[in-house]
Formats: C-alpha cells, sequence, structure tokens
C-alpha cells in the first residue's frame, strides 16, 4: 500500500487542493503570511495492512492540524499531524483492533505545489492493539528528503498506513 509521501502532502496543502485524507481549502498565502487548518472526519473506510491481512476502520475519527506559512525569502513552510481518536478497526474475520499513534510531517519548497522540496520528513508511527489490548503490529515509517536530494526510508513496522 502507497503512503502519502512529503512532496505531495506539501502540494496538497499549497495548492489550496483538497486532501483525499478530508483537508478543507487552504487559501493561497501573501508572503509571510500563514494559514493553520483543523479538521476531523469519521475514519470508516481507511485501511491498514499488516502482511495478507486488512484491518479496515469501522468507527471513529481522524483528526489533522495544518500548518503552511511563506517566509520573507519565498520559502514554503508545511507541517501537519494527523491522530486517530477512538479508531476501531476489524479484519475479515470480525475481530476487532484499535490503534493509536500520530503521523507527522514537516519540510519546505520553494513552490506552494510542492514542486521543488528542499527538505522534508515525514514520520508514520502507529500502534494496532488486539481486543485484549496487547500489541499486534505496528507501523513505524520514516521517510526523509535531505536538502541534497538523498532520499532516507525506513520501515520497520508489520503495516502500511491507509494510503490517500
Amino acid at each position: 500500500m502507497k503512503r502519502i509521501n512529503m512532496a505531495r502532502r506539501i502540494a496538497v496543502v499549497g495548492a489550496g487542493g483538497l486532501c483525499a485524507l478530508g483537508l478543507a481549502v487552504t487559501p493561497a498565502l501573501a508572503e509571510g503570511a500563514s494559514t493553520t487548518t483543523h479538521t476531523s472526519f469519521p475514519a470508516a473506510g481507511a485501511a491498514f495492512t499488516c502482511g495478507a491481512d486488512t484491518l479496515t476502520a469501522v468507527s471513529g475519527t481522524v483528526n489533522q492540524v495544518f500548518h503552511l506559512n511563506q517566509d520573507a525569502q519565498g520559502i514554503y513552510h508545511v507541517t501537519g499531524t494527523i491522530t486517530p481518536n477512538g479508531v476501531t478497526l476489524q479484519d475479515a474475520a470480525g475481530n476487532t483492533y484499535t490503534v493509536s499513534g500520530a503521523s507527522w510531517f514537516g519540510g519546505k519548497s520553494t513552490s506552494p505545489d510542492g514542486g521543488d522540496v528542499i527538505v522534508s520528513t515525514d514520520t508514520e508511527h502507529f500502534v494496532i492493539h488486539n481486543a485484549g489490548g496487547g500489541v499486534y503490529a505496528k507501523v513505524q515509517i520514516t521517510e526523509h528528503i535531505s536538502p541534497n536530494g538523498n532520499v532516507f526510508d525506513f520501515d520497520f513496522g508489520g503495516c502500511q498506513p491507509p494510503s490517500d
């Protein structure tokens, strides 16, 4: 399952479009201006892929906070945090799970659509708990794009987060 990368997130926030995850429209920024958007939406239908298993959200909400600003040099800075709240997952056999954790990303670009990323980091850290409260699996992904264009991608979990 494909996860959202930093350049795409900057493009979604900076371009003022609608994020597939439910982000409200972000207005165009004047130089030196900033905007912060808080949104929540139902988690139902979002799916974590854990090996051959798909765990689909059946209840709960997802909260998002996005911040975008343009500095005096014309560089766009973006951060965002995505957190589940009371999310219950279910597998094909009807077993239920809960999820905790967060996704955070931050970066900067010379264009509001994220076309020229200078530096960015994207982290996905979620713990999926079985019905007894024990750890079933984790999402542990960190992706970093350095100023020289090198990409570092670490994935130490057994699951992939929902994609857009």
